[in-house]
């Protein structure tokens, strides 16, 4: 009797693990057929944070010089940090802090391994540029206006409703778009983080936007018209850049290239795409130096030639019409950040704008104090001590 039990218990034990497998293959061959990008998000992971990294990517032209000619010095530049700053680089993770004040590279401090040739993730500091882009687009008349609604340029776009919204409402991230699922999207700048982390649903929105691109979630898009308060969702820059590459006629790394990249002096860049030969995420992943990043920023703070923008639009870029209150608040819009220096003690003050990424990647510019701060690094820092200390470890 024993032997019949053993031979049956072992009978339905076969049973179990075939259905077990069956299920399992069921249920994967499933996803797949729903989510066929799995595979590759699941390879992909996260955006490595330092360059090489893994996923499709197109190569944004730069000077070609490899000289860094914006970048001057008048002595050798410092390469230790004071106290306060050495305290906070260490403290939150920092990689790379340079500051370029009144025309000269006066500090570029880098951390361990890490060297002026090594390449990081942006993150979000690539949206800066998306929103600067449109204001360079108008510029030169490619767009009407920000008030122009998103649906005369991109008429097959989501309802109705939807392609009614202006141009300006996806720039200052107020375009009352139903689209990331709840707790990934910021309600107020002081929330904006890691908003990229695609630690979601793999079937939602934003993971189908990241692999497969705009067009894949393009005909769903719906606004709450009686919603236009602040909210940071990916969407908005995917939009804005899918209207820059329509107006321009060319992809996005272009675009950026020969408006802002080459002119202002960088080396080469590589920007992430949604996937093999699908277009750049207009939101993230732009794996460039510091140094090329302060030059960008010199590029911008500078008004390029003096005609980059027009001046009105420059002075909306760097935050003109924000009140003191707002500033210390914290404002955003046109897909930058607003804030200001009033520590009492400290030796520097006034209002500053800064472009800031995923983990802490920020790069401040004062146009009043012609000061450009770039910070990389795995932590996200304190936005004013960072200014601060750096500030104080310049040689008097």
């Amino acid at each position: 009797m024993a032997w019949i039990r053993t031979v049956w218990c072992s009978h339905w034990i076969r049973r179990i693990l075939v259905i077990l497998l069956l299920t399992t293959f069921v249920g994967a061959a499933a996803a797949f057929a729903v989510a066929p990008y799995l595979p590759r998000l699941v390879l992909e992971g996260y955006p490595a944070p330092q360059w090489p990294a893994s996923g499709a990517f197109a190569r944004v032209k730069g000077a070609g010089n490899g000289s860094d000619t914006a970048i001057r010095s008048d002595r050798p530049v410092k390469a230790s940090l004071g106290a306060m700053s050495q305290n906070l680089f260490g403290k939150d993770g920092g990689k790379a802090l340079l500051l370029h004040h009144d025309g000269m590279l006066k500090l570029e401090h880098y951390a361990g391994s890490i060297d002026r040739r090594t390449r990081f993730n942006s993150y979000s500091l690539a949206k800066s540029l998306v929103g600067v882009l449109v204001l360079r687009a108008v510029t030169r008349s490619l767009i009407g206006g920000l008030q122009d609604p998103v649906g005369k340029y991109l008429p097959g776009i989501g309802d109705p409703a939807f392609r009614a919204v202006p141009l300006a409402a996806f720039l200052h991230m107020r375009s009352g778009v139903v689209f990331s699922e709840s707790g990934l999207r910021a309600t107020s700048v002081s929330e904006v983080k890691d908003i990229e982390d695609l630690r979601i649903n793999p079937f939602g929105p934003m993971a189908r936007l990241h692999m497969k691109g705009l067009g894949d979630v393009a005909s769903g898009l719906r606004v709450d018209p009686s919603n236009t308060a602040f909210s940071y969702q990916n969407i908005n820059t995917a939009i804005l850049g899918a209207v820059l590459e329509k107006v321009y006629g060319e992809g996005l790394e272009t675009v950026l290239a020969k408006e802002i990249w080459v002119p202002a002096g960088p080396e080469a860049a590589d920007w992430r795409r949604h996937g093999e030969e699908l277009p750049v995420t207009p939101y993230c992943c732009i794996y460039a130096r510091p140094r090329d990043w302060l030059q960008v920023a010199l590029f911008l703070m500078n008004n390029g030639d003096g005609h980059f923008l027009r001046p009105d639009l420059w002075q909306a870029y760097f935050g003109s019409g924000l009140s003191a209150a707002e500033r210390r608040k914290g404002a955003y819009g046109p897909h930058v950040y607003h804030n200001v220096l009033d520590r009492a003690g400290e030796p520097l003050q006034g209002p500053f704008t800064y472009m800031f990424g995923s983990r802490g990647q920020v790069v401040y510019m004062m146009p009043e104090k012609k000061l450009v701060l770039v910070r990389f690094g795995d932590g996200i820092p304190l936005l004013h001590s960072t200014l601060y200390g750096a500030w104080r470890s310049l040689p008097r």
